[in-house]
């Protein structure tokens, strides 16, 4: 009896946490698809609205600009597509676009949040991903 009851607790803590992780997937998948649709019809500020504080920082930091003028002057192969696949891990997540692109997310206190984007793989290179906006 011991041995059923277990059984059918792990189970439904794996249902749960795969039910969790799939809209998690859901969650990280929007913010990016936010992202390159506030970017492609030329909203800056909603587009820095999906960004994480340190991707704006940078971004202003490297441009000279801020964030919502600077975001529209990146090249970021748009349109971005629609996702082919999205991974969690933990706190991170990726997010690979139809376009071609990647895109990075970290989970915030306000949600996930852009923190790399305009990714594309560098086959032998030091860094695996070339992105236009990065933390």
């Amino acid at each position: 009896m011991r041995a059923l009851c277990l059984v059918l607790l792990v189970c439904g803590a794996v249902t749960f946490l795969a039910g969790c992780g799939s809209q998690r997937e859901q969650d990280a998948s929007q913010v990016a698809k936010r992202f390159y649709s506030a970017v492609a019809a030329k909203d800056g500020a909603a587009a820095c609205s999906q960004l994480s504080e340190d991707a704006v920082a940078k971004l202003e930091s490297e441009e000279k600009a801020r964030c919502p003028d600077a975001v529209l002057e990146l090249d970021l192969g748009l349109p971005g597509g629609d996702d082919r696949s999205t991974s969690v891990y933990l706190t991170t997540a990726k997010v690979d676009l139809s376009g071609g692109d990647s895109v990075f997310l970290d989970q915030t206190g306000n949600g996930w949040r852009v923190s790399a984007a305009g990714c594309q793989p560098q086959p032998g290179e030091e860094k695996p991903y070339d992105c236009e906006v990065e933390a």
